[in-house]
């Protein structure tokens, strides 16, 4: 496990390249692209865990924080989803530099998993794309942040920004979600985000589902559609959600689904 900053020298991304544990002649870079906020803690040991395993199947593995979160260069309020897709290129690009692979897969967790689709339009040698758990509505997802701020508002903890959408989201400043700031920019997108159907990139598809309750056909509406590639839908349930406030900085680490998506990439990807 190489630790490393990339990217631009003034704003510098922190990223941890996995080289492959077994000499497997595999020329597949697998980049990992995190949730937001709490479930970023949630779901850190999980993505570590995840990271290990794929570099023990023989793989190139490269896992970093997008701008303005984790030991990345920039404040809370920097992150943008515009943001994390450009840093997601940076770090594919560093993968390719740094393992001399011709291949990259990209697996995202929760809003990780919509900045790898978002990134993935924009690739032209990935190979397969994971997304585990994406979030597809934009205002939804901008009002459980919102939510969570007022749960765990005490004090200072949350600042009321002035003006609010009529979905209950505010409309400006910035509100501190489990201690993460979200700023008017992040709100803005996410109040605008819903992805269109069907999402196109050149390889296969995988779409993890803790649940096949209702909004199943939601979640997987941007990747079907004439002409998309086909997207194979998994449901492996998960004790817990990522999301829960009541469990603010507890660990995740859902051995069932993280053995799955090895699998399915071992029996895919070179």
């Amino acid at each position: 496990m190489n630790a490393l900053f990339f990217g631009s020298s003034d704003a510098p991304l922190y990223g941890v390249y996995h080289p492959p544990k077994a000499r497997s002649g595999r020329r597949t870079g697998i980049v990992l692209c995190a949730p937001f906020g709490q479930e970023y803690m949630r779901s850190h040991r999980a993505f570590r865990q995840l990271a290990l395993m794929l570099a023990k199947a023989g793989y190139h593995v490269f896992r970093f924080d997008y701008r303005g979160t984790g030991d990345s260069w920039g404040e809370g309020d920097a992150f943008t989803l515009e943001g994390a897709v450009a840093d997601t290129g940076l770090a594919m690009e560093e993968l390719r530099d740094t393992a001399d692979v011709s291949e990259i897969t990209l697996v995202g967790l929760r809003l990780g998993a919509t900045v790898a689709a978002l990134a993935a339009q924009e690739a032209d040698d990935l190979s397969h794309l994971v997304l585990w758990d994406p979030v597809v509505d934009g205002p939804s997802y901008a009002g459980s942040l919102v939510g969570s701020a007022h749960h765990g508002e005490s004090g200072a903890t949350a600042r009321a920004p002035s003006g609010v959408s009529p979905s209950g989201v505010p409309s400006s400043g910035t509100v501190h979600a489990m201690g993460f700031p979200v700023g008017t920019a992040l709100r803005d997108e996410l109040m605008s985000l819903r992805l269109p159907g069907p999402l196109r990139h050149g390889g296969q598809t995988l779409v993890v589902l803790p649940d096949d309750g209702p909004g199943t056909d939601e979640v997987m509406r941007p990747w079907q559609g004439d002409g998309a590639p086909s997207a194979e839908r998994a449901v492996v349930p998960v004790s817990g959600r990522w999301d829960e406030v009541d469990n603010w900085g507890s660990a995740m680490i859902p051995q069932n689904a993280i053995r799955f998506i090895v699998d399915w990439i071992q029996n895919r990807a070179r």
